[in-house]
């Protein structure tokens, strides 16, 4: 049984920095208290003046408590850097990658391994190709108008000129409502993550990986958790193989280890052709025996590939045997209420984020209950509906279950 745990979390392209999330994290906490009937309490944001944030959750229930240390992997900061980009470069570098991405047969490759996911990744870039259309049939209309009142050459520049402010306008509404520039700056730095150009996140991660391998040597936790959101699994990924080529017995002489990816964007890169490091430390992770390591996909979540495996790159259902990740597929309307779910249902973003929120419904994956329940990671990842065949309706651990965590 569990009392103290480390939890390492990675969130994705997110310009959200800790105080947004740790009042995300005590607002859903709340919410995963009452769904499970046990008492949480969070402590006060201690960020020690940096960027990263690290608080504390105490749970208990009749037979067991548990203290978790929240640590927050965050690098909003280099997000909120890209989404400044000039948006003439961001523009350029935005069909840069789309060529690149085209060309390589990787865009096709999306569509094999999940054809939601082919058309998410085509969303930021027909936005872009939309507005250009508009502003260019507006700004054809305004120099010919023009030109019928004044010669041809003013009435050319007025057109390029109305062409130009329609394309901005629509950049900026309906495009922030839609994300397109969030869009477009997320393939931009993957592509350049990918491709080693980016030493401020490469510095970041090797930071990443000193907290792990620190928190490891400590030996004052049962486990380590380090989860991943969107494309900060892939940065989870990347930072504990790093960990592991520090010390290849990390997870042997000190606390269990488990690596939890969830909406996750892997294959996103390890399809490409350059992505041959992330395939090699996926394969790394997953040939690791000491490692429990567990993805959960769902279909409602597009912006995930669902029923693909991110270390073999081919498609698969439910996997729980060893030799790799403990795959996962879960339903979404299965965590929320059917107020809920009809409120969010065409908003694929909210969707996406459930993997990091609290269920309102007891079901095979809770977010807060891996970080935060009596049982061990390794154990709750492999029962047919995790949690919610451990715990009981008073919160408390299941006769049968709590005598074989003794």
């Amino acid at each position: 049984m569990v009392q103290k745990r480390c939890f390492f979390h990675v969130s994705g392209f997110d310009p959200y920095d800790a105080a947004a999330q740790y009042r995300r994290f005590v607002r859903e906490v709340a919410r995963f208290a009452v769904t499970w009937n046990v008492e949480a309490r969070v402590s006060a944001l201690d960020d020690n003046g940096a960027a990263d944030g690290h608080w504390t959750v105490a749970t208990r229930a009749p037979g067991w408590q548990v203290l978790t240390s929240f640590e927050l992997l965050d690098w909003s900061d280099i997000v909120r850097a890209e989404l400044k980009r000039p948006a003439g470069r961001l523009l350029w570098e935005g069909m840069a990658t789309l060529a690149d991405l085209v060309g390589t047969g990787t865009a096709w490759r999306y569509f094999g391994a999940n054809w939601r996911y082919g058309m998410f990744f085509l969303v930021p870039f027909l936005n872009v190709v939309l507005f250009a259309a508009v502003a260019i049939v507006a700004g054809g209309w305004i120099a010919a108008a023009a030109s019928a009142l004044v010669s041809d050459p003013p009435g050319v520049v007025a057109g390029a000129a109305a062409a130009t402010l329609v394309f901005m306008a629509l950049m900026r509404w309906p495009g922030e409502r839609w994300r397109v520039v969030q869009g477009l700056a997320d393939w931009v730095f993957a592509r350049d993550y990918m491709l080693g150009r980016h030493p401020a996140m490469e510095a970041r991660i090797e930071a990443f990986t000193a907290r792990i391998v620190d928190c490891a040597r400590r030996a004052d936790a049962d486990e380590i958790v380090v989860a991943g959101h969107s494309l900060g699994a892939t940065v989870a990924v990347d930072a504990l193989a790093r960990a592991f080529g520090r010390d290849p017995a990390l997870s042997r002489h000190g606390p269990k280890l488990c690596l939890l990816t969830i909406g996750a964007t892997i294959p996103k890169l390890a399809l490409h052709p350059k992505g041959g490091w992330l395939r090699d430390k996926a394969c790394r992770l997953a040939a690791e025996p000491s490692l429990a390591w567990a993805e959960y996909q769902a279909r409602d979540d597009v912006i995930s590939f669902h029923k693909f495996d991110p270390v073999k790159l081919a498609r698969v259902t439910d996997r729980v045997e060893p030799g790799g990740p403990v795959v996962r597929r879960v339903q979404i309307h299965q965590m929320l209420s059917a107020p809920t779910l009809r409120r969010f249902r065409f908003n694929y973003m909210r969707l996406h984020y459930q993997f990091v929120m609290a269920n309102e419904l007891r079901t095979a994956y809770d977010y807060f209950m891996l970080m935060c329940g009596a049982a061990p990671f390794a154990r709750t990842i492999k029962l047919p509906n995790g949690p919610a065949d451990l715990y009981a309706a008073d919160g408390s651990l299941r006769s049968a279950v709590a005598g074989g965590l003794t």
